[in-house]
């Protein structure tokens, strides 16, 4: 650009679409924050918002553990909440996964990551209404939990305008382009057109169709994700005490406040290797076409059904109506993080793949450093490079 200040759209205001733009303007950058509805209108807002610093892939740990610090202290670093529920995460896994885990849970307890490995006496202790067949051991995260998907994603939109970010809603961008002098753009819904020195694609489900806008095939699939609701009337925290994930059934779920516990199937995902078995979702084709946002009786019973071993006293409680929202996955369930092939200019945060919402604080601070400095090391393993995109 023709200007000294360095200036960048992002296209997206879930959360890391919203967390980039704040960090960058935090860090002095001119930012243009593009968002369809408004912030966390998309998933993001639907998320169950499940926070846990556990991963077997290495930077997703500091990435997921510096998001909980941020959501943590966000009235002091973005002046808003993110009104985080410290209940502490419960992983259960069967022994022949045990070792890898415990190798993982040293990792990151060497560095600095408090998690503690439980055994399974330990285990009843910690969950006593939990049948614990085939656990070989459990995994206590005592900083995990979970936040409000849209204040954490608002409190930082809004740190992003209080810092001199323009934060345009209700403002769809439906193309990339390129001004005379090379530089990357958007055109908008209504045909206005703007050009900045970067521009981040963050909007979720809609990334890859607007990529292909500038000749970019993103190896990305979008997927319904189900929930089922328990009613759990001022007992949710006796129901479920805390966050929960179990990699021997594939589900995980946690309370929301005290009348409603959040239960899911998931595939393995969550720790950043998917499950050989596992099968994929429901593919949606069009995210902007209508999909089946209601979580119909039976499928809330198949998603309670894999919980009914561990905790049996789920087939007594009432269940409210589910519901459902758009991941955007990737072809190996870790994200695409980086600059694409071919379109110099342009950056993209895509395939989250389930771990958006817990990332998302660090991932828009290391994009941010990415833009300014050129590279971030904790972003390398998620380059969409290694795809090959064309």
């Amino acid at each position: 650009m023709a200007s000294g200040t360095q200036r960048v759209i992002v296209v997206g205001a879930g959360i890391n679409g919203a967390s980039t733009a704040f960090w960058l303007a935090d860090k002095g950058v001119d930012v243009v924050l593009l968002e369809q509805g408004y912030p966390a209108s998309g998933p993001t807002g639907s998320s169950s918002a499940l926070t846990h610093a556990f991963y077997l892939e290495p930077e997703l740990s500091i990435l997921a553990d510096r998001g909980i610090e941020q959501m943590l202290n966000l009235p002091d670093i973005a002046g808003g909440p993110s009104d985080y529920r410290r209940v502490g995460m419960l992983w259960v896994v069967g022994p022949e996964a045990q070792e890898e885990w415990i190798g993982a849970v040293e990792r990151m307890n060497r560095g600095g990551i408090n998690l503690e490995l439980v055994d399974v006496d330990a285990l009843a202790e910690l969950a006593p209404m939990c049948d614990l067949e085939g656990v070989g051991i459990g995994v206590w995260e005592p900083d995990g939990g979970y936040a409000d998907p849209s204040i954490t994603t608002t409190t930082f939109a809004n740190g992003a305008g209080a810092r001199g970010a323009q934060v345009r809603l209700n403002t769809s961008a439906v193309r990339l382009l390129r001004d005379d002098a090379g530089n990357p753009g958007v055109e908008l819904a209504y045909g206005e057109r703007l050009f900045a020195d970067q521009v981040v694609i963050a909007a979720g489900p809609w990334t890859r169709g607007l990529a292909a806008t500038a000749g970019v095939d993103l190896p990305l699939a979008i997927e319904r994700h189900p929930m089922a609701v328990l009613d759990t009337p001022g007992r949710a925290r006796e129901v479920m005490p805390w966050s929960w994930c179990d990699d021997i059934a594939g589900n995980y779920g946690r309370p929301e406040g005290e009348n409603v516990v959040l239960l899911g199937g998931w595939s393995g995902g969550g720790t950043g290797v998917r499950s050989e078995d596992a099968q994929r979702g429901r593919e949606i084709q069009d995210p902007s076409a209508k999909f089946e946002r209601v979580v119909d009786e039976e499928e809330s019973a198949e998603i309670i059904d894999s919980f009914s071993i561990r905790f049996p006293a789920f087939a007594d409680l009432p269940v409210r109506k589910g519901y459902a929202d758009l991941y955007d996955m990737s072809p190996d369930d870790l994200p695409l993080i980086g600059e694409l092939a071919g379109a110099p200019g342009i950056f993209v945060i895509a395939g989250s793949s389930g771990h958006g919402f817990k990332t998302g604080p660090a991932v828009g601070e290391a994009v941010a450093d990415l833009l300014i400095e050129g590279s971030n090391a904790l972003l390398e393993p998620f380059s969409p490079a290694r795809f090959a995109v064309q």
